[in-house]
């Protein structure tokens, strides 16, 4: 049972890693290593065949089999199945299929072998449902107790509340994330790599918590 309780805390963290470092990752290799201007979404070194574009699908199938795993191992009642099922959906439809780019230069792509077009409305409702799914299940799971808030731990008290807000800012991401994906802004600003880097980056913090990485309850003596 501990050595459970103890794969569960590096699964966790192996996660938070893994989100914190896709973004920045995948805009160093994009800009600096092979030259391309700055990513207007991380979804868009995915479209890179053959160079950036093998940075992201190997960070996608993590979370992936990380949403697989965890799902199959450690979620202990339906609201976590819930979530964590459709962070398994999301990040396997981001994962499938690509982002509308410049880079491609062909009529069908992606396992479906669907439009560019076609495979743009899938990758964003994969984003939406995946971030959402991991939204919720920071905001709604992280911060379930089995004792009222009084009996709880300060440093669960704390964990709780950095939670609330982890999600709260993720949230507002994801919003933005949605309203400019209809090209409301018109911006050459990369808001949308900014709103995943957001997202991505809180959402592993707060798997870094989980896992214990940050406010563990002190040893009772």
């Amino acid at each position: 049972m501990k050595t459970r309780g103890a794969f569960r805390k590096f699964q966790l963290k192996a996660m938070g890693f893994t989100a914190i470092f896709i973004a920045p990752v995948v805009a160093l290799v994009t800009k600096l290593i092979y030259g391309y201007p700055f990513p207007k979404s991380v979804s868009e070194t995915g479209t890179i065949a053959n160079q950036t574009g093998q940075i992201l699908p190997f960070g996608l199938g993590a979370l992936v089999l990380f949403s697989l795993t965890y799902l199959i191992t450690y979620a202990y009642d339906n609201l976590d199945k819930a979530f964590l099922s459709g962070m398994l959906a999301g990040f396997t439809m981001v994962a499938m299929q690509m982002c509308q780019s410049g880079y491609i230069t062909v009529d069908r792509v992606g396992i479906l072998g669907v439009s560019p077009a076609i495979s743009h409305l899938i990758h964003c409702i994969g984003a939406v449902i995946g971030f959402g799914s991991m939204i919720s299940w920071i905001m709604f799971c992280f911060r379930k107790s089995d004792k009222r808030r009084e009996e709880q731990t300060v440093e669960k008290r704390l964990r709780n509340t950095v939670y609330f807000w982890l999600g709260v800012a993720m949230i507002a991401s994801l919003l933005l994330f949605v309203v400019d994906s209809t090209g409301l802004f018109g911006s050459d600003f990369p808001i949308v790599y900014v709103c995943e880097a957001v997202m991505l980056f809180l959402g592993g913090i707060a798997c870094l918590i989980k896992g214990e990485m940050f406010f563990a309850d002190k040893a009772v003596k």
